[in-house]
């Protein structure tokens, strides 16, 4: 049985995350796994230190690469999440999977066996597809206010007030508004998925069972938050 992990929310290049710490467990998860999946929001574009798109898209690029790099037997998979899901992230996305046989990206959800992963902004955005893409279009430009403006940004996503407001849903809420998605978009017919893990919300837990479903949530590396780099084995 082969080894998989999941982590989503790193919020990389933003003043508010601290994804540092947990980048070289995820070097050593790649370097040893068989399958790993960059569940969305790894990048943070709109509120990128970098500036500029094209500043932060090549940063990811080299960030994506270093991942193939370390194992090329290791296939990554990439969701788009709300705040990573710019056309030119994509663009790369797409060069990177002409030029890597381990790279697979997905603009909405992936299945790996018995367990589906999606980033999990259905839950504000809608659901379906088009939902999902006219709420992340709102994020479709970099942040270029004064910097007093990134400061109560940073401020904000660093206090518990912030944090309790996406934790007023419930588990069931959350899990039901996926369920509604996935039923909607089809992306269960004809799959045995049994576990699902998203993120979005910055509320990291494990094995919460919801009709006959186990979801799981890696939490955000976002100031204020937890997370968890979630490992899960490969069948077959």
């Amino acid at each position: 049985m082969g080894k998989g992990a999941t982590v989503s929310d790193l919020h990389m290049f933003s003043h508010h995350s601290r994804p540092e710490r947990y980048l070289s467990r995820i070097q050593d998860l790649v370097s040893k796994g068989e399958v790993f999946v960059l569940n969305g929001d790894i990048f943070d574009f709109k509120w990128s230190e970098h500036g500029v798109f094209s500043r932060s898209v090549l940063a990811a690029e080299q960030f994506i690469e270093s991942l193939l790099d370390t194992n090329k037997n290791c296939q990554i998979h990439v969701v788009l999440g709300n705040h990573d899901a710019v056309p030119p992230y994509i663009r790369a996305l797409r060069d990177l999977a002409g030029k890597y046989e381990n790279l697979h990206w997905h603009e909405f959800a992936c299945v790996i066996g018995d367990r589906l992963f999606l980033h999990g902004d259905v839950i504000h955005a809608g659901s379906n597809n088009e939902a999902v893409r006219a709420y992340r279009g709102k994020l479709q430009r970099p942040a270029r206010g004064h910097r007093f403006q990134r400061l109560a940004h940073s401020a904000l996503h660093g206090s518990h007030v912030f944090w309790m407001a996406f934790r007023l849903l419930p588990k069931r809420v959350l899990a039901q508004r996926i369920l509604a998605y996935l039923k909607n978009e089809k992306l269960l017919e004809g799959r045995d998925v049994r576990h699902i893990y998203f993120g979005h919300t910055h509320s990291d837990f494990e094995d919460f069972s919801f009709r006959n479903f186990t979801f799981h949530n890696c939490g955000s590396a976002t100031r204020g938050a937890r997370l968890r780099i979630v490992e899960f084995p490969i069948n077959g």
